[in-house]
């Protein structure tokens, strides 16, 4: 059986050309993420980490704000990289890194940043914990929020026992980052966002495309088929998103 990494690899390349097209929050939540960033006065890192990177629109978009910078792209689809490495051919300032960024061997970087990656990981505490030690200024993330995709959740429950992806609530990570030792400043910031799909079958269609998933917990093929054949209805579809920048040694 794969590990949850290894079926995150296998969705993530499989969607390394549809991703772009349909990635709407994503890139919403980025860009709120480096709207942050670009206020923090006296910060001008050397060195940016870029995890979970997907097809580099993160990095594309700090560029404008850090163009001085040297970046490290990561990311756990090899394809998604390939995009990236294409992407930035003729920026000597770039270098590539696949793999789990929960088991990486992490340099300190001035900068690290991670949008819409951290809900893939099997520890989510731990991980935030390794990357801000690993950061010398600034670790910078988003990760979806108890909520998210709940009206699928209320779908699936008329069908099948099965729980969907489970988000942490936002008190309790907000707490939890708040305890983090060493000396620094925590901030927080969440957003809600929509979307509508014509029918659930465009909803999974649009999952596809991302290549994300709802739950770590694949829905047997047999009550799929007799959902999209029942539920015909429009439906919306929440994004509960959570944003946290960690600073340290910034005067």
């Amino acid at each position: 059986m794969a590990s949850i990494s290894g079926k995150v690899q296998e969705r993530f390349n499989s969607a390394d050309k549809t991703y772009d097209l349909v990635a709407i929050i994503q890139r919403k939540a980025g860009n709120f993420l480096i709207k942050k960033l670009s206020k923090i006065q006296n910060f001008t890192p050397k060195t940016v980490l870029d995890l979970g990177t997907g097809t580099g629109y993160m990095t594309e978009s700090l560029m404008k704000v850090y163009p001085q910078s040297h970046y490290t792209l990561n990311d756990i689809a090899e394809r998604m990289l390939d995009i990236c490495r294409l992407k930035f051919i003729k920026n000597p300032n770039c270098t590539f890194i696949q793999g789990d960024m929960a088991e990486l061997d992490i340099d300190m970087h001035d900068l690290i940043v991670s949008n819409f990656a951290l809900q893939w990981v099997e520890d989510l505490q731990k991980t935030i914990q390794t990357l801000y030690l690993n950061s010398s200024q600034i670790f910078a993330f988003s990760t979806l929020l108890d909520g998210t995709f709940r009206e699928w959740q209320n779908i699936i429950n008329i069908y099948t026992d099965t729980v969907l992806q489970n988000y942490p609530k936002e008190t309790a990570l907000a707490e939890y980052c708040n305890t983090i030792k060493g000396h620094c400043c925590f901030q927080y910031w969440t957003m809600n966002r929509t979307i509508k799909f014509d029918t659930v079958l465009s909803f999974i269609r649009y999952l596809k495309a991302l290549g994300a998933s709802a739950s770590h917990r694949q829905i047997p093929f047999r009550i799929l088929r007799t959902l999209i054949r029942e539920q015909k209805r429009p439906l919306i579809i929440s994004y509960k998103i959570f944003f946290g920048i960690f600073k340290k040694n910034i005067t």
